[in-house]
């Protein structure tokens, strides 16, 4: 009969710490680093509004957003737009019509 022996534990590996590449701070990197942060400036002041209006249009029933450029002062996007808002308070009134009858 054969008998069961344990298996001899594995050794252990020392564990090493990988070497920093020194690309990260040449001067490529640098300037991909300042261009990233020139482009993100740039994008936030896209996407960041400079006024937004929020109000309710009582005929209609809803709320009207509006962006507007602070530098010129025109309407940069509206919604919901005229057409919808004037369907809302045709929309509105029939309804207002029929409550009253």
């Amino acid at each position: 009969m054969s008998s069961i022996s344990q298996a001899a534990p594995a050794a252990e590996l020392p564990l090493t710490p990988k070497p920093q590449l020194e690309a990260e701070n040449g001067p490529a990197a640098q300037a991909a680093a300042q261009r990233k942060a020139e482009r993100l400036a740039s994008l936030r002041n896209d996407v960041a509004p400079d006024v937004l209006q929020v109000s309710l249009d009582t005929s209609a029933g809803r709320f009207v957003q509006v962006l507007t450029d602070a530098d010129t002062e025109e309407t940069l996007r509206r919604y919901p737009s005229e057409g919808q808002l004037a369907y809302s308070r045709a929309v509105m009134a029939y309804m207002r019509a029929l409550t009253e009858a």
